[in-house]
């Protein structure tokens, strides 16, 4: 960056000799380079001939730093424009630079977003993304959602919950109420005091209500290794899972539900909606064991 400024000052200089004579005035000039790195961007200024510097960065954010450090708050491509001012005039310098949609910007807003991004359950069914399935590596559907699921079964009040992911790595579950939504073999075996509502379809939707605080200092990471899953298949008994080329969200603290595992895949991410596969237990002697895949999308706030 230093001996690009360098050059664009010998440059600069160049053309103010060339340009000018005698009697003409020296005009402001300037130039710019830039490095992105995320979300976030470096800009390296050179100028001559003014005393002001104005940066607009094409998202309505501005600066009159020489080499301004600005993190975009959303993936796009921005027009920024770098403005000198000097005694005989002014000159711009414009250049296009692209944030790509990256997973950390996507999840948690990126640097620009110290607070993080809060998502919420879905109430609306997106067609082919939301229902259960078999605990299978293909991810597949076995039976359709529909719209307010959890309104319809006397849950509603956790489309209200909120899980926020923070770029430092943190994670934080906002519970209406303190009730958390639960699996109810999960909160059967480790919350049967707390319970303050069950599913009116337990048969389909085998969720509950319970009285529960969430750990503060959670934290979450991706994990895109393969992995294995011990579930238990209808008619066939235990059964060893492996997946392949697939996003596994590790968590400090629940998303979307709490259960025993804590299983997350990230199936599909854009800037206001994500889809993933959580494991539930089903069976009431196997509390520890996963037997199907909720799949649900959340959206952002």
């Amino acid at each position: 960056m230093k001996n690009n400024k360098i050059l664009s000052l010998l440059l600069l200089a160049i053309i103010l000799v060339n340009c000018s004579d005698d009697n003409e005035p020296l005009l402001p000039l300037s130039d710019f380079q830039f490095l992105v790195e995320g979300s976030v961007v470096t800009f390296n200024g050179t100028v001559e001939n003014t005393t002001s510097i104005n940066w607009d960065f094409g998202d309505g954010n501005t600066s009159t730093e020489e080499d301004p450090v600005y993190a975009f708050a959303s993936p796009g491509t921005y027009n920024v424009v770098m403005t000198v001012s000097g005694p005989n005039g002014t000159f711009s310098e414009t250049k296009r630079v692209t944030i790509l949609p990256t997973l950390d910007i996507l999840l948690t807003g990126g640097p620009a977003r110290p607070q993080g991004k809060a998502w919420k359950l879905k109430k609306a069914y997106t067609a082919g993304k939301e229902g259960a399935g078999l605990i299978e590596n293909k991810l597949g559907l076995l039976i359709a959602s529909f719209d307010n699921l959890l309104g319809a079964v006397g849950l509603g009040a956790s489309y209200e919950d909120t899980f926020t992911f923070v770029h430092d790595g943190t994670y934080k579950v906002d519970n209406v109420d303190g009730q958390s939504l639960m699996g109810i073999i999960h909160a059967s075996a480790f919350h049967a005091a707390n319970i303050t509502a069950v599913s009116a379809d337990l048969a389909n939707v085998p969720l509950a209500h319970a009285i529960y605080t969430p750990v503060t200092d959670a934290k979450w990471e991706l994990n895109e290794e393969d992995f294995t899953i011990n579930t238990l298949y209808p008619q066939v008994g235990p059964v060893s899972i492996n997946f392949t080329g697939k996003q596994r969200l590790i968590l400090g603290e629940y998303l979307g539900y709490k259960e025993t595992s804590n299983i997350v895949i990230l199936k599909e991410i854009t800037e206001t909606t994500m889809n993933v596969a959580l494991g539930i237990h089903t069976e009431q002697d196997f509390y520890d064991t996963p037997t199907l895949f909720f799949h649900l999308t959340l959206e952002s706030l």
